[in-house]
């Protein structure tokens, strides 16, 4: 009996506590907490990032204005990114992204798109009140931000074609909102001939809603579905 006795003691002794890589899901799953607040922390920085280079655009410090008000808020949009693209599930082990024309059809048209844009402002519509001339050049800097996402790929791509294309229709509804109160007042003010320049204000309404918000709201549409999504690996 005490031979069997220190024998299984023996074999207690020597037989492990535990299964070989048993401490791997809890250092997996702290190391996806860790990623988890990381990826929070640079979506809620990039967005207060973003909304002070917007209140930056509001403040007269000359010509660097610019600078600082594009810097700032691509900088935030490339935080938010990163920030999502942490948050997002990883694709499934093996995973890969399916070749789609769409994503290179749409990309094409985003770079023409963002080239006409920006032409036309320059040499079309030039205005010298700061405020304005911002807000309409962030249409062809949207419109490139979407196209460079749709053309990289991957994660990072799909997330940055969307940030692209939601700031775009954003810039949009505020121009729209824009142009609207001027046609109310013009209306309001100026009698007969105001209410002339604001149809033409409607009419530059319905054109701003065809050529700039149509494209942003069916390259979205493409990209939250199930093929787009996996068209970036998603």
């Amino acid at each position: 009996m005490a031979g069997r006795g220190a024998k299984s003691a023996r074999t207690k002794q020597g037989r492990p506590t535990s299964a070989p890589g048993a401490d791997r899901p809890a250092a997996a799953a702290g190391a996806g907490g860790a990623r988890r607040r990381r990826g929070l922390v640079e979506v809620i920085g990039g967005g207060a990032i973003v909304v002070v280079g917007l209140a930056l655009a509001l403040v007269d410090i000359g010509a660097a204005r610019y600078a600082l008000v594009y810097g700032s808020i691509a900088l935030g949009v490339a935080a938010i990114v990163a920030g999502a693209v942490r948050l997002s599930p990883p694709a499934a082990p093996g995973t890969r992204p399916l070749r789609d024309a769409r994503r290179w059809i749409y990309g094409g048209l985003d770079v023409v798109f963002g080239a006409v844009f920006a032409i036309v402002i320059a040499s079309v519509i030039p205005t010298r009140l700061p405020s304005a001339a911002f807000h309409l050049w962030t249409l062809p800097a949207c419109v490139l931000v979407m196209g460079a996402g749709t053309l990289i790929g991957g994660r990072h791509g799909w997330w940055i074609a969307i940030a692209g294309g939601s700031a775009l229709l954003l810039s949009t509804i505020l121009l729209i909102v824009r142009i609207l109160i001027s046609a109310a007042f013009l209306a309001g003010v100026y009698g007969a001939f105001g209410k002339a320049a604001s149809t033409f204000a409607m009419i530059a309404v319905a054109l701003i809603v065809e050529v700039v918000a149509l494209l942003p709201i069916v390259q979205i549409k493409f990209l939250m579905t199930r093929a787009g999504r996996r068209a970036y690996g998603m």
